[in-house]
């Protein structure tokens, strides 16, 4: 069965299940195991979909809106609206109505000190709707925006919560220094004034610390914290910490702890909607058994997991589940299975990385239009005052000829306007032509440079092969034939004796040299042997843990040698980018032969880098010309701060011996 085929099967059946679930909401699913411990786990597990019933809640405030008059009554409504999309996790909604919230605020006849309250409103429900898109960026900007605004006109609420939601957004982007700074300088307030505020900043600290290793600050932190949510009955809160606790549990390898708090939070997210905690509760519950080496209790948590993330559209959590289920698969040596997963994945990843951008093209196009219509009220106030000042220089000056020269003199400076903004674009336009061709000389610059160097290699290659086959054939044999010629006057003499020796040394180092020069192990040694001798020899020399997964391995050792000598040197060319930049713990390389494909997988869990602002180096660069030389795709994924995975596919019925 093919590998799509295969994947296409395992979907049928999860949408068979989801289907199942559905109707009977909350039917439990239970793993079997072969411990005790692990049976009593699974007897606790509930497994079903998100119920999708917040569209009839909201029929309510659709009409209102309908309804309320413009201004304070229609704002007040686009806050609950999105207060209950923040609540519910839904990103798109909430920038929805922070923007509407943003133009008609814009629009509203009143004085600056009255319309800042309500702007640092508006940017709070788009930062928190940037943030759940995964636009970090943008979600500082619009909380220190909302910041400037309360503190403009000493709004302290609305200054705590984006501050308290800046914080959140540092400690997403692992910087937790700036995190603890912005909680530490606004708690005393906070437990003095506003007290409901309280569990959010004290979780948001305890990330941090957590972040930091500062493992015991961090358990403090979310204690505080979960004592304040209970006496405040902020359930989510109460449940967000507890997925929190859970993990320090899972550091002090409490595993049975950290099972209940997993369970406990997905199960009552579940009950009350809280889609977010729920998806969370669910994946931490598949990595927790996944670590715990029960394979097939992860695979049902992440399986009904996933159903959900796909009916929600939730790409991130469809990321995060596949991930954790692709380690499973290869874990259990199912590598079909993990490469259909991984396929899946790589999908994924292109949705969200399209995605991204086409919310980041959104968000511009709406901040343009708004920035229009603000120059369409500035341009109207202007010709309100041009024709109050008229009107008054009408009344105080009557001369005919003062006024025909003002006709005359607008249409000339309207032209010349024109005129200015024509040579304006004209000269855009050749700094960017000039731009063009300058990047087209750079280009052809470095393809001829790279054909320089790969000439280069090949001629290397091939003169090396000529001077091992002279040195192995000619002076080799000749060698060899003294050294026969020799043997029998050295059985008489000590002089020949040692003369023998000489000539069996400077004959084994001919032939020593000959092979260094020529790829004769590929002839003599399987591929994978090769692989594995290569790799003990870096880890006696760095502290580094690599792991090599073949497979199939008998039919890996049997393609093409032009293949594996490629493959060889691309594997070498990797394995030095990753020890000269990555500054990497472990490094997982998967060989895989599926179906005429060969498939390299190598990932390291190294500080990554960004493929925008890091330009590829000549070691890519190489490693894109072997692969794109043996008719395969590259494609490279890497995060900073998060490791890089780079797929290599290569097709292998094209390939000729």
């Amino acid at each position: 069965m093919k590998i799509h085929d295969i994947h296409t099967s395992i979907f049928k059946a999860v949408s068979i299940l989801f289907l199942c679930l559905s109707f009977a909401s909350l039917d439990r699913l239970t793993a079997q195991d072969t411990t005790d411990r692990t049976s009593q786990k699974e007897d606790k597990i509930w497994f079903s979909t998100v119920p999708n019933t917040a569209q009839k809640s909201l029929e309510p405030y659709h009409k209102a809106l309908k309804d309320a008059t413009f201004g304070e009554q229609r704002f007040s409504i686009f806050e609950q609206l999105a207060a209950h999309h923040i609540q519910m996790g839904d990103s798109d909604s909430i920038i929805y109505y922070g923007n509407r919230y943003l133009r008609e605020l814009k629009d509203w006849d009143k004085s600056d000190p009255i319309k800042s309250p309500y702007f640092s409103k508006a940017y709070f429900i788009l930062g928190m709707g940037s943030k759940l898109n995964g636009l970090l960026d943008n979600a500082i900007k619009w909380h220190i925006t909302g910041i400037r605004e309360a503190e403009s006109v000493g709004a302290t609420e609305l200054l705590i919560k984006n501050k308290i939601a800046l914080a959140n957004i540092y400690n997403l982007k692992t910087e937790p220094q700036k995190a603890i700074s912005l909680v530490e300088n606004n708690i005393s307030i906070i437990e003095k004034e506003w007290t409901e505020y309280l569990p959010d900043a004290l979780t948001y600290l305890g990330d941090a610390q957590y972040s930091l290793k500062k493992y015991d600050q961090a358990k403090e932190s979310y204690g505080r914290a979960l004592q304040k949510s209970k006496t405040l009955n902020n359930l989510k809160q109460e449940l967000t910490i507890n997925l929190k606790i859970g993990g320090l549990a899972e550091l002090e390898n409490r595993m049975d702890d950290a099972f209940d708090l997993y369970n406990q939070t997905k199960e009552s997210a579940l009950q009350n909607r809280f889609n977010t905690l729920y998806f969370e509760g669910s994946i931490r519950l598949g990595r927790l058994f996944y670590h715990e080496k029960n394979y097939e209790a992860a695979i049902a948590a992440l399986s009904i997991a996933y159903v959900n993330a796909i009916e929600r559209d939730n790409l991130q959590y469809q990321k995060e589940i596949l991930d954790i289920q692709r380690r499973v698969f290869a874990a259990k040596k199912d590598y079909s299975n993990a490469y259909a997963v991984m396929t899946q994945l790589a999908r994924v990843n292109s949705r969200i990385s399209t995605q991204q951008q086409q919310k980041v093209i959104k968000e511009l196009e709406v901040q343009y239009e708004t920035l229009e219509k603000e120059k369409a009220i500035t341009s109207l106030q202007e010709e309100q005052i041009l024709r109050e000042t008229e009107l008054q220089r009408q009344k105080t000056i009557k001369n005919s000829f003062l006024v025909g020269f003002l006709i005359i003199l607008i249409p000339i400076m309207a032209l010349l306007y024109v005129y200015y903004q024509k040579i304006q674009a004209q000269s855009e336009l050749a700094k960017k032509q000039a731009e063009i061709n300058t990047q087209k000389v750079t280009a052809l610059k470095q393809e001829q440079e790279l054909n320089l160097i790969k000439a280069s290699i090949e001629g290397q290659d091939e003169e090396r092969k000529r001077v091992a086959q002279e040195l192995h054939d000619s002076i080799g044999g000749n060698l060899a034939g003294i050294k026969l010629q020799v043997s029998g006057l050295a059985e008489s003499s000590d002089k020949w004796k040692s003369i023998s020796g000489q000539l069996d040394e400077t004959y084994q180092l001919v032939r020593d040299i000959s092979h260094a020069l020529i790829p004769e192990k590929f002839k003599q040694n399987g591929f994978n042997e090769l692989i594995e001798e290569y790799i003990k020899s870096i880890s006696k020399t760095v502290a580094l843990e690599i792991e090599f997964h073949p497979h199939p391995e008998r039919e890996i050792n049997t393609i093409d040698e032009k293949i594996q000598v490629e493959l060889y040197k691309i594997i070498q060319e990797l394995m030095t980018n990753t020890l000269k930049h990555a500054q990497a713990k472990k490094v997982d390389i998967h060989l895989s032969l599926i179906h005429e494909e060969l498939s390299l997988l190598f990932e390291d869990d190294g500080i990554g880098f960004s493929l925008e602002t890091d330009p590829k180096g000549i070691g890519l660069n190489n490693i894109q010309e072997r692969v794109s030389g043996l008719g395969g795709n590259l494609h490279i994924d890497s995060v900073f701060k998060r490791g890089t995975v780079i797929a290599i596919d290569i097709p292998i019925k094209n390939q000729t011996a």
